[in-house]
């Protein structure tokens, strides 16, 4: 009977140093799971910042040219477009040019 309660510790033992190598493994192959998706993960976050940020420059874009199409409309943007570009004035007006 001592025979068979030894041999019974030593397959317990067995068994345990088993279970225990299988949760080591496991607790290893987790941790090399886990680091790369936290490098993952913050690769993606700094996607998503780099994302928002150009979201917010195309906003800005898009307000001023918003903001140019009305001034477009404007008489002002008319007149200093007729006077730069075509060299235009109203009738009363005199032109005055610097001499060289």
């Amino acid at each position: 009977m001592g025979r068979k309660i030894s041999s019974y510790k030593k397959g317990l033992r067995q068994r345990t140093r088993v279970i225990l190598l299988v949760v080591i493994m496991f607790v290893i192959v987790m941790s090399i799971a886990y680091r790369r998706l936290s490098e993952k993960s913050a690769a993606l976050q700094k996607e998503e910042a780099q994302l928002e940020q150009q979201i917010e420059k195309a906003k800005d874009k898009k307000q001023e040219l918003k903001d140019k199409k009305e001034y477009i409309k404007t008489k002002e943007f008319i007149e200093k477009t007729a006077r730069v570009k075509f060299g235009l004035f109203y009738p009363d007006e005199y032109v005055v040019r610097p001499s060289n």
